[in-house]
């Protein structure tokens, strides 16, 4: 056990052009994850080919385990789902916790 609060981050990789970009926001939520002392269990990247299944998994883990904090880069990652806010909101009321834009985008 970390003593570290437990997350899970979330990544529209449709927002990027390049793997790099990608590779570089995945690198920048575990570091501010470390930063920030939570313990990220897992990054949730969605795609083109993947349509809402990262996000679909990212929910499941959320309501199966003790996971109640959602790392994202921006909230404009939540555009493929819903609208940003509402998005955002309906994760707060599921999980009992918090979105946390992290600024790396």
């Amino acid at each position: 056990m970390s003593g570290k609060a437990p997350a899970v981050a979330y990544v529209n990789a449709n927002l990027f052009i390049t793997e790099s970009e990608v590779a570089r926001v995945r690198e920048s939520m575990e570091r501010f994850a470390d930063e920030w002392c939570y313990d990220l269990d897992s990054i949730h990247v969605e795609d083109r080919a993947s349509g809402r299944s990262a996000f679909n998994s990212m929910v499941t883990r959320l309501t199966t385990e003790d996971i109640t904090t959602v790392l994202v880069p921006s909230l404009h990652h939540f555009a493929g789902i819903g609208h940003p806010i509402e998005v955002k909101d309906h994760l707060q009321l599921l999980t009992a916790g918090r979105v946390i834009p992290t600024g790396t985008t």
